[in-house]
């Protein structure tokens, strides 16, 4: 619809460089003043909405309140650049824009930096023996224009001007050189003038108010004894969703019994990141607000490092995490600091006050411990049961309580007053060992509810953006700037934290009730006494882990999980190359990025199942929130593809095809993006032209051993659903067949599921089998790695086909390797016992899940409540502050009392909207939160 106008557009655009219609004179060709009419008019304004033209004294009586106009001047041809300042503007500080009695000319103009560019400006200051009259600082910062010195201004930059800057700094990470430079080009695009670099005054002012900003925001302004009362921690934005002793708790918190003392849990995510880094940069470094934020304090924690020298870490699992080797390189020659570590809270990804720490050489222990427990020290001091995520846990804990004896008494977490659990992040799970992925597994862990642990990756992803200019500055700044990016985050996360909860707590519903149907229907299918067994078997667990584990299926030494020899093997070897100096392109080393491309390409097969033929609109739903979760993996990852498989970046943007290994047909009434149709790119589907060239050396035969492992692990999984099969099959035969609707329904049910099992490992063998006969046509793996045909599925002995066994052959399957622990043991029909037993995981992590999903919900209606009391509680601490300073100036205190009570009616504000946006909903779904009674009352005489 524009097009059409464009040439339109474009003469409105060039009307505006000349005169327009206004009346000129024909000899001089100068229209009459708007102002007086008087001839000659020379003068108009860019920034006023009018272009009316002006004699100078019109121009400069119309701009004594707007003294940073914009102005031009007729030169006969056109309008060219002038200003204020040539026209005899002068403006008067003092008296808030009244008359001054008593005026001092300045002798040199000032530099006024302003969103609308760089201008000169003279100016008089006020002489008057009026409170703070004679500082030339104070009149300037009462002219909303913030000095770059306080002895003698020559620089300064309007209010205007900073919230801008740190408004898009916050939200699109703008640096200072570009934002500043962006004004020279506003001021003077064609480079014509001389303007005064002012860069260096204006980072300075920048720095200056976002620090005292930030003090402004936390009530320091509001304390008697001054910003330097500071305490350590006191700038932060707390989660109000986390409990707090002192807040939001109630009566009584801890004395409930330990199997509800989840409720009332931390949860911490604990990381590292090494694009915050900082240069080696030799200036003086001023620290404005050491420790009074989310950094731990400089001193202590440099004078700590100095005498806790660290030891080498060691590795405790079969993990391919490249934490440890990194926590082991040595020190940049360029930086100072190699990145940070930090601890948020896990289930809501805020920064947490003293939670995060420079790292000098890597992920140290050290510098870890003192990060997680100077955050626990200054913030959770009283609370008793924690929840450690962090993506090497199954290390960082051993000998965790040893490490705190080279802590302060007062850091440390007694382990006969406080119960802490470890567990990894399920996306990095997967690159560790089974008895990690158990015993540290999320899924499996009491009172963690679907906390998955990996949201600080996204917390880094919002951060990152500031790197290439946090690197660049002094030490200090560099953590203020810092500082106040994760104010900035955790606020956001404040605001939006109505929606949140109730998005998820509408998620968890749903699942409950499919959970329980599901673990319902299988829990019927055991006698009482098995499943009495299996549930005191899963909480003695739970207390204690050196009990038997109910999740894990006993194995001997020659049985193990091939793809987790192999990758560890392959982990080794590129440790042996990195300590040889041939380091990884990625902290994601090759055999991880492979391993994780490998589940991505499970997960696709699975979202290409989900679809139905006829989905309600709950089921679409569903299935595009899969789907873009899936999405946001498969891109993470190809993030990281572009370093191993160059070639990938340009086949990704012309791939239009379908994976083979879908195996329906995904619905076409589905909407939004296909993620299970994206194809990965892997080494095996790249063309033969570039696999060679357009893979990192070795990629290609690292997934060779990688699907060689693939496909033994996956026929083994076979080999075990056939067996469990065979187990429904003659349950349903002596116990369920008969006129029992319910029953029957139930059992078709599981058979189902173990068939759909089935059907998923199939199609894994036959896509590691279909790659390695890419990459490795005449391999060895032949022999015993065979092409699987639908006739070759079956049991080993008679199964539900009534096959008869003397003409029956043995499928190859079981003739080609041998049974280990992912098959059931026997070569017969399975006693009772054993059938039990081979189903005895399946029905603990049937249990666990339903588990997890209803603490879920109860955990997310604690959280409402906590949320509410902790916004009523913020805003009690405000009003409480309106009368703090009583001495001061009356001008200051009736400032100072409209922020406090400003303040007040936000968090209130907050409360009350969170209140009337849950309450209705939560009550809809027939539930109930204890909502206290401060946000109660407030709500209803709320208009």
């Amino acid at each position: 619809q524009w097009i059409p106008y464009r040439d339109a557009f474009l003469d409105e655009m060039l009307r505006h460089e000349g005169m327009g219609d206004v009346a000129v004179d024909d000899r001089t060709g100068l229209p009459s003043c708007h102002g007086c009419s008087c001839a000659g008019a020379q003068f108009r304004c860019t920034d006023c909405i009018w272009p009316h033209v002006y004699c100078r004294t019109c121009l400069v009586s119309n701009h004594r309140d707007v003294p940073l106009h914009r102005v031009q001047r007729w030169n006969g041809d056109f309008f060219a650049d002038s200003s204020l300042l040539s026209a005899g503007m002068v403006v008067q500080l003092g008296h808030d824009g009244r008359s001054c009695p008593q005026p001092r000319a300045m002798d040199q103009p000032l530099t006024v930096i302003d969103i609308s560019g760089i201008h000169t400006v003279q100016y008089r200051l006020c002489d008057c023996c009026e409170q703070g009259g004679t500082q030339a600082c104070i009149q300037l910062l009462r002219m909303k224009w913030w000095p770059a010195t306080v002895t003698r201004p020559r620089t300064v930059v309007t209010f205007r001007t900073l919230r801008l800057f740190h408004a898009l700094t916050l939200q699109s990470k703008v640096n200072s050189f570009d934002f500043y430079n962006g004004l020279v080009r506003i001021t003077d695009g064609a480079g014509l003038k001389q303007l005064k670099l002012r860069y260096k005054e204006f980072i300075r002012s920048v720095r200056c108010f976002r620090h005292l900003r930030m003090a402004k925001r936390g009530g320091r302004g509001h304390d008697p004894l001054g910003i330097l009362a500071t305490k350590p921690g006191e700038l932060v934005v707390v989660c109000p969703a986390c409990p707090d002793p002192n807040t939001n708790l109630p009566d009584g918190w801890s004395e409930v019994p330990k199997s509800e003392s989840w409720k009332y849990a931390l949860s911490l995510a604990i990381d590292a990141n090494f694009k915050l880094k900082l240069k080696k940069r030799f200036v003086k470094d001023v620290q404005l607000s050491d420790g009074w934020a989310y950094f731990v304090g400089d001193r202590q924690y440099k004078a700590h490092l100095a005498v806790h020298t660290d030891e080498a870490e060691m590795k405790h699992c079969e993990s391919t995490h490249n934490a440890v080797t990194a926590a082991n390189m040595p020190t940049h020659k360029r930086f100072a600091v190699n990145g940070v570590g930090a601890c948020i809270c896990t289930r809501h990804l805020f920064y947490r006050a003293h939670g995060v720490g420079d790292l000098q050489r890597g992920e140290r222990y050290v510098n870890m411990d003192y990060v997680v427990l100077s955050s626990l020290g200054a913030t959770a001091a009283q609370l008793k049961t924690f929840f450690f995520s962090y993506d090497i846990s199954c290390q960082w804990s051993k000998n965790f309580y040893k490490r705190l004896k080279n802590f302060p008494s007062k850091m440390w977490l007694k382990s006969d007053d406080v119960d802490v659990k470890f567990v990894i992040p399920k996306f990095h799970l997967q690159a560790h060992g089974e008895p990690c992925q158990i015993a540290y597994s999320l899924n499996y862990t009491e009172g963690v509810g679907r906390t998955c642990g990996e949201g600080i990756e996204a917390g880094w992803a919002d951060t990152n953006g500031a790197a290439l200019s946090t690197r660049e500055m002094g030490a200090s700044f560099r953590r203020e700037a810092l500082d106040d990016f994760f104010g900035a985050i955790n606020w956001r996360k404040t605001v939006t934290m109505g929606t949140a909860l109730l998005k998820a707590l509408r998620l968890t519903l749903p699942e409950i009730e499919k959970q329980s149907k599901q673990f319902g229907e299988l829990n019927s299918t055991f006698p009482p006494e098995v499943t009495a067994r299996w549930e005191k078997m899963v909480r003695d667990w739970d207390v204690d882990s050196r009990c038997p584990n109910p999740y894990h299926e006993p194995t001997t030494e020659t049985q193990a999980d091939a793809s987790a020899d192999v990758r560890l093997e392959l982990a080794q070897e590129e440790a042996e190359e990195a300590a040889r100096g041939a380091m990884s392109l990625h902290e994601m080393s090759a055999s991880v990025f492979l391993g994780v491309g490998l589940e991505l390409e499970e997960q696709q097969y699975v979202a290409a199942t989900l679809s139905c033929p006829h989905p309600t609109p709950l089921d679409k739903a569903s299935l595009q929130s899969k789907r873009n979760t899936l999405q946001h993996r498969i891109q993470t990852w190809q993030t990281v593809q572009q370093l191993y498989i160059p070639a990938s970046t340009a086949l990704q943007a012309s791939d239009d095809s379908i994976p083979v290994t879908s195996p329906t047909p995904v619905s076409a009434t589905s909407n939004g993006s296909r993620a299970e149709l994206m194809k990965l790119w892997l080494p095996s589907e790249l063309p033969p032209s570039l696999r060679s060239s357009g893979c990192a050396p070795g990629i290609v035969k690292k997934e060779v051993r990688l699907r060689i492992a693939q496909a033994d692990d996956a026929l083994h999984h076979i080999r075990r659903q056939l067996r469990i099969r065979l187990a429904y099959s003659h349950e349903k035969q002596i116990h369920i067949d008969g006129p029992g609707q319910a029953a029957m329904t139930r059992s078709h049910a599981n058979m189902k599921r173990v068939n759909d099992k089935l059907q998923r490992f199939v199609a894994k063998y036959r896509r590691a089998r279909t790659a390695l006969s890419i990459l490795s046509p005449d391999g060895d793996w032949e022999t015993h790695l065979r092409v699987l045909n639908d006739e070759d599925v079956r049991s080993p002995t008679k199964d539900e086909e009534g096959l008869g066994k003397g003409r029956r052959e043995l499928s190859w399957i079981w003739r080609v390797q041998r049974q280990d622990a992912r098959d059931v043991g026997g070569d017969g029909a399975a006693s009772p016992d054993e059938v039990h037993e081979s189903m005895r995981v399946e029905w603990a992590q049937g249990r666990a899940r339903l588990r997890r999903w209803v603490e879920e919900r109860d955990t997310l209606l604690e959280e409402m409540r906590r949320t509410t009391t902790t916004l009523m509680a913020r805003s009690k601490t405000w009003a409480g502050r309106i009368s703090t300073r009583p001495t001061q100036p009356l001008d200051i205190q009736r400032g100072l009392h409209a922020y406090a009570n400003r303040q007040a009616a936000i968090y209130s504000g907050l409360a009350i909207a969170f209140y009337k946006f849950w309450d209705p909903k939560v009550r809809a779904l027939g539930l109930a939160v204890d909502w206290p009674d401060s946000v109660f009352a407030a709500a209803t005489t709320d208009p």
